[in-house]
């Protein structure tokens, strides 16, 4: 899933982002928000939680400029990839966000018992909210890097 955006003299290089979702609606709009934020992007993504711990313990997997979780994942969740991107050396300086519908308190105590401060992104359900407060919580994470 490439924006149609390619990288030409004149215009940036794309963000790759690693994103582990496995609703298209998401990254539907996970994609909106990026356009909608003019961000030339690179999605690399994974549909469930063990496709992506998978792919991530290949020597040769791709270090992403982003990476964005879902808890909520068929096969694995997304604590046990969480705990694959922690113990993956070459990811250490990756921004990684939780981006989820859950709001439970559980889960974000949770993420933040077990993390390294992993940015809690819950997904607003309103459109708008969506596009303001993913979209602001990713270019805050890629300042950081």
């Amino acid at each position: 899933m490439a924006n149609p955006s390619m990288e030409t003299k004149d215009r940036p290089k794309p963000i790759r982002i690693l994103v582990v979702e496995d609703n298209a609606g998401d990254v539907y709009l996970l994609e909106k928000t990026l356009q909608n934020r003019q961000l030339p992007y690179e999605l690399i993504r994974y549909i469930d939680g063990e496709q992506a711990i998978r792919a991530l313990q290949q020597d040769d997997s791709v270090i992403p400029d982003l990476i964005l979780v879902d808890l909520n994942l068929p096969r694995r969740e997304g604590f046990d990839v969480l705990q694959t991107i922690r113990s993956k050396p070459s990811l250490v300086g990756v921004p990684l966000g939780v981006l989820t519908s859950s709001d439970a308190a559980k889960d974000r105590h949770r993420v933040a018992l077990t993390g390294r401060g992993e940015r809690y992104i819950h997904k607003p359900p309103m459109l708008d909210e969506f596009l303001d407060q993913v979209g602001q919580a990713i270019e805050e994470m890629l300042a950081k890097k």
